[in-house]
């Protein structure tokens, strides 16, 4: 989640997490209600944060990674702690196992927010990452990289047809490793700055543009995507 200013904020994320803790929240008020001897809520806020801590086993999810709770720590030491105490265990258990419960609720919301997610910002769209470009501008990444600049009007008509397509990136990573920097060609020389993506998308990209100005490369946390169209988007150098 991208709370702090100047990260884009996962608005999915964001709600679907507001709604877990306002579950939890809930159960907690519940089972503290059902409680015929009310214990101090303190208290039970402490007990449930201590059913949170637990022995994880962590898996990839849909480039996730997801930490799966298999032993109750907190719930554990919070009983080692309450059995010398009479009564204190009766009093405190439900709202240390719905600590425990709520690492449950929490995956299942994570891999919620990762289906909302891909229904409302589709990956295969170039415009999900770049949404807006009202500011856009090409910085040049390599000593090869033409004088151009971006052309706004061409790229409004040319957006539609951007389609994803597989970069073949043997050639690209062969010439990386292989060939000296004076005899490499870069295929993408160009950085395009100044775009964002769709709001509330929380996407963190990079955007490299193709040699030819046709391709566009985008690199995000977990995957990178090429598109590209059949005209350029660059104006000047060999493009004209």
């Amino acid at each position: 989640m991208g709370f702090l200013l100047g990260i884009p904020m996962n608005i999915i994320e964001v709600l679907v997490v507001t709604l877990s803790w306002s579950l939890i929240i809930y159960l907690m008020y519940y089972f503290y209600q059902k409680q015929e001897v009310k214990p101090k809520i303190w208290k039970v806020c402490i007990a449930l944060l201590g059913g949170f801590f637990t022995l994880d086993f962590n898996f990839p999810i849909l480039n996730t990674l997801i930490k799966m709770p298999i032993l109750p720590l907190g719930v554990w030491m919070l009983y080692w702690y309450a059995s010398s105490r009479e009564g204190a265990w009766d009093k405190y258990r439900r709202f240390a196992w719905l600590g425990f419960s709520a690492n449950f609720i929490f995956i299942a919301a994570i891999i919620l927010s990762i289906f909302l997610h891909s229904a409302a910002y589709p990956k295969s769209n170039i415009s999900t990452y770049i949404a807006h470009y009202e500011e856009a501008v090409i910085i040049q990444l390599h000593p090869s990289a033409a004088e151009v600049v971006f052309d706004k009007e061409s790229f409004d008509l040319l957006l539609p047809s951007f389609e994803e397509e597989q970069l073949d990136a043997v050639d690209w990573y062969n010439d990386m490793l292989f060939l000296e920097s004076h005899e490499r060609v870069e295929l993408f020389p160009y950085y395009l700055s100044g775009t964002t993506p769709k709001w509330g998308s929380g996407l963190l990209i990079m955007i490299y543009v193709e040699k030819d100005g046709k391709g566009v490369l985008i690199d995000s946390v977990d995957k990178q995507r090429y598109f590209r169209s059949h005209e350029s988007l660059l104006k000047g150098g060999n493009n004209e």
